[in-house]
Order: C-alpha cells, then structure tokens, then sequence
C-alpha cells in the first residue's frame, strides 16, 4: 500500500509540474502575442493591426509605422524631407494588400477610396490592393474611385479602356461607356484578314455561350467602308455590336498594329487582358470566369 501510495504521490506532482508549465507556456505565448500586436499608431496612438499596417524606412533604417494609409499621410504631410526621400528612393513605403494580407511595395500599390471604411477608428476610407481585378471589384461594389499616388505619389493606375463614339452600318452612335455594367470583349478587326470570318463566328458563339451573364462582343472595323462591312457581317449572322472606324483613329487611341487584337474590359470599364489573333470560346472560358 506505501508502494502505491508514493506512486500514486508521483503521478500527481508530475501532472501538477505538467501542468504549471504548460501554464507557464500559455502566459509566454499571450505576452508574445500581446507584445507583437502591441505596435501603435505613431499619429492618433490606435494599434496597428497587420491588414492595414503602413510602414515607412526612412533613409538610415529607422522605420516608422502607422494604422492606415490615412495617417501615413497625415505625418508624410508634415515631413517633407521624408517625402523627398521617398521620392528619390532612398526611403521605402510599404502597405499592405487587403484581399491577401500580404505587404506590397507603395509603388505596386492600387488605391481606391470607397464607402467602405479601410479602418473604422479614423474613418479612413483608403484601401490598398495589389490586383487591378481586386481593386476594379471594390472600386465597382462600394462606389469608389480611383485614387493614383494617394501616399507621397506612389503606386499604380488602373488602365481604363478609353471611351470613344463609333457609328454602326446602320447609322446608329455607340459610345463604349454605355457598354459599362457588362464584361466587354473589344474586338479590333478587318475582312482583310484571311481569318477574320473564323474569328467574328467564335465570338459569335462565345457571345450566344455568355451574353445572359453580362458579356457583350464589340467588334470595332477598321478603315473599311459600311456596305462592305454591312455585307460581311450580315452574311455571319453576327448579333453583337459591330462598329465602324473608317479613318483608324479608334485603333490609333489603342495602339494597334495588327488585327485581329482584343482587349478585355471588366465590368467597370478597366482593360484586364489583351491579345492578338483569333480566340475561341472555350479558350473565352478562363479569362471571363473570374468577371462574370
């Protein structure tokens, strides 16, 4: 029975020391966690929380930190030198992206200022993303719009599609703006391209595949006149827009140097991707996914 009794002793004192250690461990963890989540606003005192942390190098290492974009730029507007340094690279902004938490140099930087408050405590409705389809999506959902070099003239702009005006064969005005709503496919073209027939009937069929989810063909014809383009199209059956450009200045403002060429426009309008030569519906498939 003393045997089993000091067993029995041990067993606990070795799950009390379990025990106190592991609470040990636990404090530690917490005070750690504390400690790294304990980073403060160097403008208004908030803690820095990692989605909307702004951090700014100045030249010498020292780094300065920040609980959104909005402060950051209320302290870059009380120091020149700072953003001067920025300016010649010899200081770094980096912030980070909202959609995957990840932080981005300020020059890779989209900004968009919506409805939507980025943080809540200095109602700071600036955000930060690192994909023009991200950017273009909140920019489109929560009303905003585009804010380029929102800190110390850094980041990126979103590449609209320049809206023009264009006559269809039968006199009727389109402005590419209306189209904005819809994920368009602008389409560049000429029947004197050997495969211009093949590529206006795929997009016919993308178009017939797509249309009732907001996708819409604008085929733009270059520098032919309307009764051979009337004549053409009519014999495709082709249903989607077809415009005219008789004098190639619509071509001109998209830089094309060869046909066919497209451009994908997401719903608000931005140019998403590009390509030369004839695409088929199903290579469509992918590249419309993510938009529709």
């Amino acid at each position: 029975m003393g045997l089993l009794s000091a067993s029995v002793l041990f067993v606990k004192q070795t799950c009390f020391f379990l025990a106190f250690f592991v609470v040990l461990a636990l404090i530690a963890g917490l005070s750690s966690l504390k400690q790294d989540s304990g980073e403060q606003c160097l403008v208004d005192g908030n803690t820095i929380i990692p989605i909307t942390r702004v951090e700014i190098e100045v030249k010498g290492g020292d780094k300065k930190v920040f609980c959104s974009v909005c402060c950051a730029g209320v302290w870059l507007d009380h120091h020149p030198d700072v953003l001067k340094q920025l300016h010649d690279d010899t200081a770094a902004l980096t912030v980070v992206d909202e959609v995957s938490g990840l932080p981005i140099d300020g020059n890779l930087a989209y900004w968009i200022e919506s409805d939507q408050f980025s943080r809540r405590e200095n109602k700071c409705r600036v955000h930060v993303f690192k994909e023009k389809a991200d950017a273009s999506r909140h920019l489109r959902n929560f009303h905003g719009q585009e804010r380029v070099g929102y800190l110390a003239g850094l980041g990126k702009k979103l590449p609209w599609a320049a809206d023009f005006t264009a006559k269809d064969p039968t006199g009727k005005r389109h402005h590419l703006r209306d189209y904005r709503g819809r994920v368009v496919f602008l389409r560049f073209w000429s029947s004197a391209n050997p495969f211009a027939e093949k590529d206006l009937t795929n997009l016919q069929q993308a178009y017939d595949r797509y249309g009732d989810r907001g996708f819409v063909v604008v085929a733009v014809n270059v520098e032919q006149d309307r009764q051979t383009v009337r004549k053409f199209v009519g014999k495709l059956h082709i249903t989607y827009p077809v415009l005219l450009d008789p004098d190639g200045k619509i071509a001109d403002q998209y830089g094309i140097t060869g046909y066919p060429t497209g451009f994908l426009l997401d719903r608000a309008g931005i140019v998403q991707s590009s390509s030369v030569g004839e695409i088929s519906a199903d290579l469509m498939r992918p590249l419309l996914y993510p938009l529709l």
